[in-house]
């Protein structure tokens, strides 16, 4: 009798380690299927890194919180946070920021503005661009952020 008990728990412990360990080892080796290496992501069309640029230079500028950019082929738009006080200048702040960029980026057109409503719409674009957002999806965009930058509150 004890000679079945003690067969019986071997033979429990023998199937429930055999399916521990092949539960443990289910990861299927094919030759040459699985591939390990990341994908590129590349963003040929919407090259963002003019605006990229134009961030890290106007955020190292000591008038500004935070900044937003987005940029087409030719054109870039900029909304700026200035800090609190730099309010009082904000025509002469954009006209600064302006003329630094288009040193920077002379064959692209730069707008500058300091809105809130601009910002926040920039900022969603700039979440859009993730995405993979075609070139004229953007110009597309651009040209309804640029309409409303000059539209009346």
């Amino acid at each position: 009798m004890k000679k079945t008990r003690f067969s019986k728990v071997l033979l429990v412990s023998l199937f429930s380690s055999v399916i521990f360990v092949s539960g443990c080892n289910n990861q299927k080796e094919e030759g040459g299927t699985k591939n390990d290496s990341p994908t590129p992501i590349s963003h040929i069309e919407n090259n963002q890194s003019p605006s990229i640029e134009a961030k890290k230079t106007v955020l190292s500028m000591p008038e500004i919180t935070d900044v937003k950019a987005v940029n087409s082929k030719d054109e870039m738009f900029l909304a700026v946070k200035p800090k609190h006080m730099e309010r009082f200048q904000l025509t002469s702040l954009k006209k600064k920021i302006k003329k630094k960029l288009e040193r920077n980026n002379p064959e692209m057109k730069v707008t500058v503005s300091t809105d809130q409503k601009i910002f926040t719409l920039l900022g969603e674009l700039e979440g859009k661009l993730d995405k993979k957002l075609g070139r004229q999806d953007i110009e597309k965009e651009l040209k309804k952020i640029k309409k409303k930058s000059t539209d009346e509150a």
